[in-house]
């Protein structure tokens, strides 16, 4: 029997557009009745980070090791090709077997039945309640995912131990003492590295997740609905407060400065802490992978037990075509790509900061144990989105630049700024 065409498009491919498709006949395999049925899975998957796909074809490995008579293929898509070549996919009926599924597909691939209800399977439970709500619709589960970002601080334990700091600050106040006694060390405590637009963006994601969205605020979507005012809420006034208190320790010439430069600074010593997502992890550990890092939360409260780690329902999962002929089969793989024990090998490979319980944390060092801790134990705040949408983001980050170009001194004109620009995008 042969087995399935593959689809792999190639990175060059992709750079000439959709019509460079390359398709590789996979070999003919012969199987007796004790092997069963040989079939081959398509796993259609735009992830290209390093450690990423050493854990996939890792477990792959293992996988095909158990259950010789499946063969798991994987298609690599460009994420700036990905929306139009899996839409293109599914409606010409050349669907994947699997594939990997984020929110922002919900509402036009459930509605057109490309993706199947994975509400019965067995690893819902290894989700903590409302973190599927995102890959969900109508209480079914149509995606299940494996890590997420946080938006935190990331730091060097090294530069911690060197300026004799011994542990995280738990309180607003064991912030700031921090702060003041790197930069009495002439370490600069904080990093931001604004030639990157979206890293100003960082700054303002990090501190409103905790002060608002982690503190019970209104949600952004009522911010940008007109429901709420920045000005008329005491946490977004909190917000840029912090931002104004955090300035004076951050680097000089924020605007001139890129995030490579950050995540050299700190991989060297030279500063301390990058309040930022939780990817900046990787980054860091680029540039001195030999160096000890970890994250905590920006602790904006006066009291500890206020300041878990916020973090959104995850955008992006795992999930199974509702017109594959495999069905029992892609179930049977893309729970053991979920289980606890794979998604072990994903922390311990540095491949991101799982959210599946369960997870054996004990061989993990730095960040991801700090993460990895954090969901195992609970110690974290479910928070709605993070990202105002399209224009309103912009004039977002177009008005905190503003903030921080004038020195971040007048937080009440700052957020009638913010009012004023939200109003005109009615």
């Amino acid at each position: 029997m042969k087995t399935k065409i593959v689809a792999v498009l190639l990175s060059g491919c992709l750079a000439a557009g959709l019509a460079g498709t390359v398709t590789v006949q996979a070999k003919e395999k012969k199987v007796t009745k004790e092997e069963g049925e040989q079939i081959t899975l398509e796993l259609m998957d735009g992830t290209s980070e390093t450690q990423y796909q050493e854990w996939e074809e890792e477990i792959i490995s293992r996988f095909e090791e158990e259950n010789p008579n499946i063969k798991i293929e994987i298609t690599k898509v460009s994420t700036d090709s990905w929306n139009q070549t899996v839409m293109t996919r599914f409606a010409s009926g050349d669907a994947p077997d699997l594939f990997t599924f984020t929110e922002n597909d919900v509402a036009d691939m459930v509605p057109s039945g490309y993706v199947m209800d994975l509400s019965e399977s067995a690893n819902i439970e290894n989700y903590d309640e409302g973190m599927l709500d995102s890959l969900s619709v109508d209480g079914k589960v149509y995606a299940l995912p494996i890590s997420n970002d946080l938006m935190c601080v990331t730091y060097s334990k090294d530069v911690f131990e060197k300026a004799g700091i011994t542990e995280v600050p738990k309180t607003w106040d064991d912030f700031m003492k921090v702060c003041e006694t790197l930069k009495e060390q002439d370490i600069t405590p904080l990093v931001a590295g604004f030639a990157d637009q979206w890293a100003v963006n960082g700054v303002g994601q990090t501190t409103y997740c905790a002060t608002v969205l982690g503190q019970d605020g209104p949600a952004l979507a009522d911010v940008a609905s007109r429901k709420v005012t920045f000005a008329g809420t005491e946490q977004w006034k909190n917000t840029l407060t912090k931002i104004s208190e955090m300035y004076p320790y951050m680097n000089e010439d924020l605007f001139g400065t890129d995030m490579n430069t950050c995540y050299d600074m700190v991989a060297n010593g030279e500063a301390a802490m990058i309040p930022n997502i939780s990817a900046a992890v990787n980054n860091v550990m680029s540039m001195n992978p030999d160096a000890e890092y970890g994250i905590f939360a920006l602790p904006v409260a006066d009291s500890e037990e206020n300041n878990k780690m916020p973090m959104c329902p995850p955008a992006k999962g795992f999930s199974i075509s509702e017109s594959t002929a495999h069905k029992e089969e892609a179930m049977k793989f893309l729970e053991y790509l979920t289980s606890p024990e794979s998604i072990t090998v994903f922390a311990e490979k540095g491949a991101g900061i799982p959210i599946v319980k369960g997870v054996d944390t004990s061989s993990l060092t730095g960040a991801f144990k700090d993460g990895a801790d954090m969901i195992q134990s609970g110690e974290f705040k479910l928070i709605t989105g993070k990202s105002f949408q399209s224009s309103f983001e912009d004039a977002f980050i177009r008005d905190l630049s503003d903030f921080f170009l004038e020195g971040c001194k007048d937080v009440d004109a700052a957020l009638e700024q913010m009012d004023t620009d939200f109003d005109n995008l009615q």
